[in-house]
């Protein structure tokens, strides 16, 4: 639900170009102007009003005592920062102090839900909404930024950088305060990631406070919603969830792919309703599909969840919890060399990997890896394609100057091994941005959260020794020694079919080895024949193929750059790779890419039809 606050009085005319789409009312507080969606709620503690995305909870009170959580939370988050040990959720807010009238914006270490800033000349917008702002504050369009969203290897803006000249996003972890003249007061950060290493947080512990989480977030709610897959991160949830709630269970998929049916088997284990969804279509969606998730949310990116949302008409925003968007109890983002040797001794063998020591020669060695990926398809030609006006050496400036606020970020953790560097960047980029649209979208039809990304578990997690989380090793500790959780641990993962996921490696391995193998196989046959009806998995499960032969897919595509604003050249590329996909000339793969560019134009076009009053 969108909020803007603004210094200055908003006019009649700004008023009614946000309106043009958006049921909106305004508001005064103080001597701020506020503009709120009509259902938007407006905290209140003990002196203060807040708006907050996500939730907030506070372990010192007890589970049902929500509303005093949240005040005395609030109230705590406007003194002291990092938040102490009893303050946990997934959250970003903005709090207005109603006696000195100062404004603190904050987001947790992660900050998935973003929250936006502009100090203009005159003004201080703050905003969860970047259309809002862009179109109140008639902001530009940032060059670097969306070169960052079309070229940069996430599809997404690096540390505060947007798509808007001078808007700032938070960076993860920040904290900063607002004198009433609109002045940057005071920063601070959130660096308690990792700052307790430890190997010896034992399983039954970490599912304590795992379950504290889950009851303190659900404290209010008698139904609750899951996206469950085949993987172990939505079984840890579901395990958590207390019996008495009465928790429904989602999939996209058909009802017979062998993902849907590993979900389906979890579900039943938990007496968890379950239904799943199946509308191949929705991952090309018709233009006005996508402008309404793109007017809802702006965090359109992986379309399998419009399987799902587009199904929940009229239904009341309840909880929808999701999975593990940073991976973090798996390890999946500590990396280590893939060879047989370390796959032998750190998988199988599970002893203990030699990370390497963060020094400082080797710190900066890493930093400049990431900055050569993050600027290889930095060229004139790709700058021609988007048809913006900008230097190669302005642009290579830009995006070492984001990378370098993200490496401040990262430096102030003191972090011992070079691994949880890269991690911790993986969970600053990847996990912040394109993982986190997951939850945002599915914000538009539910109240989403990610428990392992909350503030006192995603603590825990980290420091959990990198031993004890590589390659899943906690994860199997847990499902072997919690009781909630060891019949899930009986249901073969989506990976690895046919074992159960507690069986010995010695069993799992081979079969992970066979399926893959053919996997490949079937592929290169498909690819080679040119047949796209022809058998492409082992296992019947989602089908890309399938997906780029819609009846409707490249007319859709080609409908989401009518109103063209990221270059002619770049969409018509755009379009033939994705027409190369439909003909088998390319390996179908995801259409994240695709998606990416059109949800960008449909941001740029709805930011320009507001302006102009053209909608």
């Amino acid at each position: 639900m969108k909020f803007l606050i603004s210094q200055g009085a908003l006019s009649e005319n700004e008023f009614q170009k946000l309106e043009q789409k958006y049921e909106i009312e305004k508001g005064r507080l103080g001597s701020y102007s506020l503009v709120t969606e009509k259902e938007v709620c407006l905290y209140k503690g003990d002196g203060l009003k807040a708006f907050i995305d996500g939730y907030i909870r506070d372990f010192d009170f007890e589970v049902s005592e929500v509303d005093s959580q949240t005040e005395n939370a609030l109230g705590l988050i406007t003194k002291q920062w990092p938040v102490p040990d009893s303050i946990s959720g997934s959250f970003s807010s903005a709090i207005i102090e109603e006696s000195s009238e100062e404004i603190v914006i904050c987001n947790d270490a992660i900050g998935v839900y973003p929250l936006y800033y502009l100090i203009g000349k005159e003004d201080l917008y703050i905003s969860n909404s970047l259309i809002w702002l862009g179109v109140v504050s008639e902001a530009l369009i940032d060059e670097v930024g969306l070169f960052q969203r079309t070229y940069g290897p996430e599809f997404s803006n690096i540390g505060s950088r947007t798509l808007l000249k001078n808007v700032k996003r938070l960076l993860p972890g920040e904290w900063i305060r607002f004198n009433r003249s609109g002045e940057i007061k005071e920063k601070k950060y959130d660096n308690e990631l990792y700052q307790g290493l430890s190997d010896s947080i034992l399983p039954l512990d970490y599912w304590k406070a795992f379950k504290r989480e889950i009851s303190y977030c659900l404290a209010e709610e008698e139904n609750v919603h899951l996206g469950l897959s085949g993987g172990m991160d939505s079984r840890l949830i579901i395990g958590g969830v207390p019996e008495e709630k009465h928790l429904s269970c989602h999939t996209y998929g058909q009802e017979d792919y062998y993902e849907t049916l590993i979900a389906k088997r979890v579900a039943e284990l938990y007496d968890a309703k379950f239904k799943s969804y199946s509308r191949p279509e929705l991952n090309f969606p018709p233009k006005e599909v996508l402008e309404e998730y793109t007017i809802q949310t702006e965090a359109v990116y992986l379309n399998h969840w419009l399987e799902i949302l587009e199904a929940q008409e009229g239904r009341k925003r309840e909880i929808m919890l999701v999975g593990d968007m940073t991976e973090s109890l798996q390890g999946r983002n500590i990396p280590i060399k893939k060879d047989w040797k370390n796959f032998k001794d750190y998988y199988l063998l599970e002893k203990n990997y030699p990370f390497k020591k963060n020094t400082r020669e080797a710190f900066e060695e890493w930093k400049d890896g990431i900055v050569q990926n993050y600027t290889k398809l930095l060229s004139q030609t790709h700058i021609e394609r988007l048809n913006i006006q900008i230097s190669e050496k302005q642009l290579l400036h830009g995006i070492i100057t984001d990378l370098e606020e993200l490496f401040l970020r990262i430096e102030q953790h003191n972090l011992p091994y070079l691994e949880l560097v890269s991690e911790i960047f993986t969970w600053f980029t990847h996990s912040r941005i394109p993982m986190g649209k997951q939850i945002l979208i599915l914000d538009s039809k539910f109240k989403s959260y990610c428990i392992p990304m909350s503030v006192q578990i995603l603590r825990l997690t980290s420091n959990l020794h990198p031993n004890l989380r590589l390659n899943g090793r906690y994860v199997k500790s847990l499902f072997s020694l919690v009781k909630d959780l060891k019949s899930a641990a009986g249901v073969p993962t989506s990976q690895i079919p046919f074992v159960p996921f507690k069986s010995p490696d010695i069993f799992k391995v081979p079969i992970w080895f066979i399926r893959s193998g053919i996997d490949d196989f079937l592929i290169e046959r498909v690819m080679k024949s040119g047949n796209p009806k022809k058998r492409y998995r082992l296992l019947k499960s989602f089908n890309w193929v399938e997906v780029y032969q819609q009846p409707n897919m490249e007319t859709n595509l080609k409908s989401y750059f009518e109103q063209n604003h990221v270059g002619g050249i770049y969409t018509n590329l755009i379009i033939k790779g994705a027409i190369a996909r439909r003909d088998l000339r390319q390996w179908p793969l995801s259409n994240i890419n695709i998606i990416n560019a059109a949800a960008l134009n449909t941001e740029l076009s709805l930011l320009n039809s507001l302006r102009t009053n053209e909608v």
